[in-house]
Parts: structure tokens; sequence; C-alpha cells
């Protein structure tokens, strides 16, 4: 597919994934138009159906529009698991009518099970529940693979679902109270060393491990599937770099040159023990890009942050 030749829509251009995935469509020459969120009015799922009937786009990206840290997970399960079901269902039958040649569903690691071995591979995506508290986005999602593949073989449409790392970069969610983990932690860090505060306070033991990509670099593995892949079977995009969350927290410091005490709060959750994707299909599918290091992107988001809080 030669995106400079088709119209393309994007959906969650208000979250960070979908608002960079429209900016570099756009500074690749493509005719692209964006859609914000959803989740906060179900009632715009008739302009969503509409504004695909108008556009009659050939690729959409669905990027889910908001992406949910634990303590939403944690209260408010029915929610998320109803939003993230309904959306997809009235944007694939949209995209049906309006003729869509091809759908990216963009989905989070969540899917996986929380027991199977790391790094995950897109085949254990059915091999268990995932972890108790991302159960109903984890199944939701999941189910939208199913739906995915069941258009594509009724309807021909070219579905695709794709499986990012935890994205962060600039315009990230850094609202406390909704914030995901690395924009958490950068957010305190930040205001600790700008508040000269004697200590920051992080959820957990620290033990877990996660795997980050920068949001720059997440947005060209989703514009190479649009492009390169096309095939029922779910694809990882990732980094392949696993880290402790204790250790994370350490390069953030150093970074923001934060001098004060780290404290662990164990009595809030950990989350999963592990997370991390396997990326063979990637490098087999997709051409090759040199990512970020996670420090020149911690640094890039920090600098990002900093400025903005100058607005």
């Amino acid at each position: 597919m030669d995106i400079n030749k088709e119209k393309i829509l994007v959906t969650g251009i208000n979250d960070m994934v979908g608002l960079h995935l429209l900016s570099r469509l756009k500074s690749l020459g493509a005719t692209v138009t964006g859609i914000g969120d959803l989740h906060g009015d179900i009632g715009s799922l008739t302009y969503l159906e509409n504004e695909i009937k108008r556009l009659s786009p050939k690729l959409i990206f669905h990027v889910p529009g908001n992406r949910y840290g634990i303590a939403t997970h944690m209260n408010s399960p029915g929610d998320v698991y109803y939003e993230s079901t309904i959306i997809f269902s009235h944007l694939l039958e949209a995209a049906r009518k309006a003729e869509t040649e091809k759908v990216v569903n963009v989905l989070s690691n969540c899917v996986y099970p929380d027991s199977v071995k790391i790094p995950h591979k897109e085949i254990d995506i059915w091999n268990g529940l995932p972890e108790k508290t991302l159960i109903p986005h984890g199944m939701a999602r999941r189910m939208s693979i199913i739906h995915g593949n069941a258009y594509r073989s009724q309807y021909n449409i070219k579905t695709i679902s794709v499986v990012l790392a935890s994205v962060y970069g600039p315009n990230d969610n850094f609202e406390p109270s909704s914030s995901q983990v690395m924009a958490s932690m950068i957010n305190r860090f930040v205001n600790a060393k700008d508040s000269n505060l004697e200590q920051v306070i992080c959820w957990g033991t620290g033990r877990p491990t996660r795997e980050f990509i920068h949001v720059r670099d997440a947005v060209m593995g989703l514009i190479y599937a649009g492009i390169h892949y096309d095939s029922q079977k779910p694809l990882n995009i990732g980094s392949a770099n696993e880290l402790s969350i204790k250790s994370i927290t350490e390069i953030i410091s150093k970074i923001t040159k934060y001098q004060g005490k780290i404290i662990w709060n164990t009595k809030k959750p950990d989350g999963r023990e592990r997370v991390c994707l396997d990326c063979t299909r990637m490098k087999k599918v997709l051409p090759i890009w040199k990512q970020l290091t996670l420090e020149e992107g911690i640094l890039d988001t920090i600098n990002w942050l900093r400025n903005s809080l100058l607005i």
C-alpha cells in the first residue's frame, strides 16, 4: 500500500500515539484525517460512523483514545470493557460499509496472559487470562482480534492487529490520577527536582520488569505495519529491552539530576511481574529502523514536559 496515494483515517488523536501518528503521516505527504477520543461520549459513535462514511478512507489506524492507568482498571472495569468493545465494533462495521481496504487495530500488551513465558510471543495471546486487574480490558481487546479476523474472512477487509509495548514520550498523559507507569515516574521526578522535594514515593517494590518504546518508534512501526503487513496473526512491535521498574527510576533520577530519597510504597500493587514482547516476527516482516535508546527517549520526554510546564 502506498500511503501517499490513499485517504487515511486515524482515531484517538487526543492520545499521544494517535497524535504523533497523525503528525508523522502528514509529514510523509499522506491525505489523513484524525478523530479524537470517543470514550467520554459513547453517543459520538454516530459521528465516527458518519465520518467514516463521508471520508471513505482506504486505510484506518484505530488507536484507542484512552490508555488506562492501573487506577482506572481497578475502579472502573465495567466502563473499560464496554467502551473497548463497542467502539471497535462500530468502527469496523462503518469501515465495511465504506469499503475500507485495511484497518490497523492497535492493541496494548495487556492482551497477554499473566502466566506465559517471557518474552511474549504472539501465539501465546490465547494461553490464559490476563493479569487480574487487566482482564476486562485485555479480554475486550482480544475480542477485537477475533472480530477483525471475522470481517477479514467474510468481507475481505485487511484487518491487522498490532500489539505495542508500553509507549511513552512527548504528549503522554502526565495526570497523576490516571497516568501510566513511565509518565507517572517522569512527572514525579521532574516535580521533585524542580520543587526541591526530599523524597519521591514510587508504587510497589520496584522489582517488576517492563519494556518501553518511545512514541516516535511506535508510530514508525505502525506505519510500516500499515504498508507491509497483511495477516490475521497479531504482530508485536516493541524495543525488546526489558528493565526493572527500579532500574528505570534510577535512570530517570539520574537524567533529572534528582538527589533525594526514593521510597517504595509496598502497600501499592506491583501489577504484572514481567512484561516484554518477542519482536522476532516484527524484524522479519517490517523494515528495520533505528530506535531511540531508553535514555534518549526519557531525556526527550523530560525536555518536552519541562517545556510544556513553561507555557
